[in-house]
């Protein structure tokens, strides 16, 4: 074995994917598969028919989605394969989560929904004779 056989070992880590997770990782790279191809698809969609306007943004919306979900399931699939390096590596570069801010939509649902519960409520008070 000569001196770049073991430069080549120590930059690559040599960790095995354990048995109990190589089963999911077919499914996990059928993730960036799918979202390849809709890329691809959506790109050939917007060429060939000419989409324009909120169309075309539409379409190259779910486009950059899916260009995030690609990196995904890159990622899940290292995770899977090298469970430890990964594991590290996630931690250094992801900022930690950051609550999610509900939409205004639900939140104006959400509104609906308690007046009407509240109505409701009160409806079935005066029903019964309670104030």
């Amino acid at each position: 074995m000569n001196h770049t056989d073991y430069i080549t070992q120590a930059l690559i880590e040599d960790e095995n994917m354990p048995a109990d997770l190589a089963a999911l990782y077919p499914s996990a790279s059928k993730i960036a598969d799918a979202a390849s191809t809709f890329i691809d698809k959506a790109d050939q969609t917007i060429a060939k028919k000419n989409l324009a306007s909120q169309k075309a943004e539409i379409v190259a919306k779910c486009i950059d989605i899916c260009q995030h979900v690609v990196k995904e399931g890159a990622t899940i699939s290292r995770l899977l394969r090298n469970p430890a390096g990964s594991m590290q590596r996630l931690r250094e570069t992801r900022k930690p989560e950051e609550p999610v801010q509900p939409d205004m939509d639900e939140i104006i649902v959400a509104e609906v929904v308690d007046e009407i519960e509240a109505a409701h409520n009160a409806d079935e008070a005066n029903e019964n004779g309670e104030d």
